[in-house]
């Protein structure tokens, strides 16, 4: 597989493979390659050190969130006047999330998270502007485990659905190799695979957990893991264990060529048109980009004639409303990137219907596939951060946003520090409204929503 530093960004220098580790000859950037069973799992994100200790913090606060869920059921089990089915409820409810901890540390033992230490590598490269986006949480999309793997309740055939009605007979054969971007758990890029044949397929994600996940299932392996449904049908369906494995049918044969490669979307390590076949499930919507200039590095990794299939939600919740694209803006924007539209659709879906949870979803996803006519380079790198804080010494520009949460940060703070166990709301409300020169009924309100807040994230 043709592979590129994603550090420098150098496309031409070949990179050095070892047992352990790939390097790049370049800028000497060393990239860990990891082992569950019997899959390889290189870490190619740009920066591979920062990237794994911000993935240790988001583990970090699994396990800080899993053991207040379990000292909030622990109070509740202390409680007096509880029914023997609640009681009982919450005895299951705390041994899962106990389990679940251990379910979850168990999965991540080959990226030996314990064992990683800050250091300075003295590497030339700027890459304080790699960060991972600060909505990627370690279980943001935990629930797509089970449905690729343990529900079995046709939404994965839905979603091949989708991806086949558009891409229809326009690969005349020709899907060599594929690539998915944002593979989550794995389980399209699986059935597209089996779908299509091609003699590589390679699945990338940011997220550890699910690619993990997804190299274990698409191997072979089964695991159990526990579901904790938003809305449970009935008591025993609090927290459900899930036995997860790929269907019988789905079995990879030996001359099936399938690899897994933790990678960020707007730095690929591949170099340009290694792939005949893209696919982005779930993905144009959720990337911290504008899809004008992410448009053109999915025209990068695809050859001459290549093919890009997209399908998923257009919920875009970006800052800039311009970035907030219909969907005729995004075929517009996908011509513009170097592809001739091929078919686009609209279609109902099901979307992490649970079976054994009320909560669930329709989705009309938009689907789309577009084949590259000619070569449109990326503008420049991606920066996750803006230049005045990747770049210590540039000045801080005066937003109103700054001003807005500097107001907001003193009056939280001021509040909190005037606690001290004998004022009321109405007591801190007159103090507030003596500094800040505020009617009382105004003062008091704001405190009173200070500390309502602070109250509900506690309840959470």
């Amino acid at each position: 597989m043709p592979l590129a530093c994603p550090a420098c960004g150098d496309v031409e220098q070949a990179l050095e493979k070892t047992f352990e580790a790939i390097t790049c000859e370049r800028c000497g950037t060393r990239f860990p390659v990891f082992r569950s069973g019997q899959a390889q799992l290189p870490w190619l994100l740009a920066d591979p050190r920062a990237s794994l200790l911000e993935w240790k913090a988001r583990y970090n606060g699994f396990l800080h969130e899993n053991a207040g869920e379990r000292a909030r059921v622990s109070d509740a089990l202390n409680e007096n006047d509880l029914s023997q089915r609640t009681r009982d409820r919450l005895e299951h409810l705390l041994h899962a999330r106990e389990q679940h901890a251990a379910q979850i540390a168990e999965l991540l033992a080959p990226f030996g998270f314990g064992r990683i230490e800050f250091y300075d590598d003295g590497s030339p490269v700027d890459r304080s502007h790699m960060r991972l986006a600060a909505n990627q949480g370690l279980t943001s999309y935990y629930q797509n485990i089970f449905r690729d793997w343990a529900w079995n309740n046709g939404e994965n055939d839905e979603l091949l659905g989708a991806v086949n009605e558009v891409l229809g007979d326009h690969l005349d054969g020709n899907a060599h190799r594929l690539l998915t971007v944002g593979a989550g758990a794995g389980r399209l890029s699986l059935d597209v695979h089996q779908s299509c044949r091609p003699e590589l397929s390679v699945a990338v994600d940011i997220n550890p957990l699910l690619l993990l996940i997804a190299s274990r299932m698409i191997g072979g392996e089964s695991l159990s893991l526990f579901e904790f449904p938003v809305a449970p049908l009935d008591a025993e369906c609090g927290a459900v264990l899930q036995h997860c494995a790929a269907p019988q049918s789905k079995t990879l044969s030996a001359d099936d060529n399938f690899q897994f490669i933790f990678a960020d979307a707007m730095h690929l390590p591949f170099r340009p048109g290694s792939f005949d076949l893209l696919l982005t499930p779930w993905l144009i919507d959720i990337i911290p980009e504008n899809l004008r200039e992410f448009a053109p590095r999915m025209n990068q990794t695809l050859a001459q004639g290549g093919i890009w299939v997209n399908t998923g939600s257009l919920a875009f919740a970006h800052s800039q409303s311009a970035w907030h694209y219909s969907q005729d803006e995004i075929l517009d924007v996908i011509e513009a990137a170097g592809f001739e539209i091929l078919e686009s659709k609209r279609r109902t879906l099901r979307y992490l219907q649970s079976p054994v949870s009320a909560h669930g979803r329709v989705e009309m996803v938009f689907s789309f596939s577009a084949r590259k006519l000619r070569d449109v380079a990326p503008q420049s790198r991606f920066r996750y951060l803006p230049q005045w804080l990747s770049d210590t010494q540039q000045a801080v520009p005066a937003r109103p946003e700054h001003v807005v949460v500097s107001t907001d940060h003193l009056l939280r703070a001021q509040v909190i520090a005037a606690i001290d166990g004998k004022r009321s709301v109405a007591s801190i409300g007159r103090l507030v409204a003596a500094q800040y020169d505020l009617p009382e009924d105004e003062a008091t309100a704001a405190v009173k929503r200070i500390l309502l807040e602070v109250y509900e994230n506690k309840m959470r």
